[in-house]
């Protein structure tokens, strides 16, 4: 299974990035920086107009592997670090509704801690040496469920020798068999059925080791 939708909406926005005097990534390994690193993610109840709520989970570990022209790297998530940055319809509700995220109708973070995604295939673009865009393909497990997922990134190494890399997608996070609030799963939900589209941005900094 292939999901290579772009993000639905702009709140899990990531972080900007300037490719100025950046150039492609150099061979060798590279070690993430996790201070350095975040992933962002919004979620909707889309017959609620505005109804979205955004928030942040780190990456703890990873490294980036260049080769021969080919790049590899695994990176751990820590689904403990799982925080809702955003409710804007029910303001002061953060802190609620992330322990429902971490509770095991949703990401169950007291079975599984972590997640991982494993880069399996990274295609150059006809414009990558100016653009930095690559195609990344890789397996993304949660919940003990992995599936394939491809989608476009921006990927360049900065003038201070820092490997920087940046997307913005979204998955079908029943895929992984999140389906609670999920209209394809239960009926009569009414205005309070979740997208089954969860958007995901990332912004990555790599030192090499």
């Amino acid at each position: 299974l292939v999901l290579n939708k772009p993000a639905t909406f702009k709140e899990a926005s990531q972080t900007e990035t300037t490719t100025e005097g950046a150039t492609e990534v150099e061979a060798g390994t590279y070690v993430v920086v996790p201070e350095e690193s975040s992933i962002t993610f919004a979620g909707k109840k889309p017959l609620i107009e505005g109804y979205i709520n955004a928030g942040s989970i780190a990456v703890s570990s990873g490294t980036i592997t260049v080769e021969n022209e080919k790049a590899s790297g695994e990176f751990t998530i820590d689904m403990n670090t799982l925080r809702v940055t955003a409710t804007p319809k029910k303001p002061g509700k953060e802190s609620a509704l992330e322990g429902h995220l971490k509770g095991d109708r949703w990401f169950d973070v007291a079975t599984y801690p972590t997640a991982t995604f494993e880069i399996t295939n990274v295609e150059r673009r006809e414009d990558s040496e100016q653009t930095f865009i690559y195609g990344v393909t890789g397996n993304l497990t949660m919940k003990d469920n992995t599936h394939e997922v491809s989608f476009p990134a921006t990927i360049y190494q900065a003038v201070d020798g820092t490997v920087v890399a940046s997307a913005s997608f979204a998955i079908d996070r029943t895929v992984w068999g999140i389906t609670s609030g999920s209209g394809s799963f239960f009926d009569d939900l009414a205005d309070n059925v979740i997208d089954d589209m969860v958007s995901l941005s990332f912004s990555l900094t790599a030192q090499k080791q």
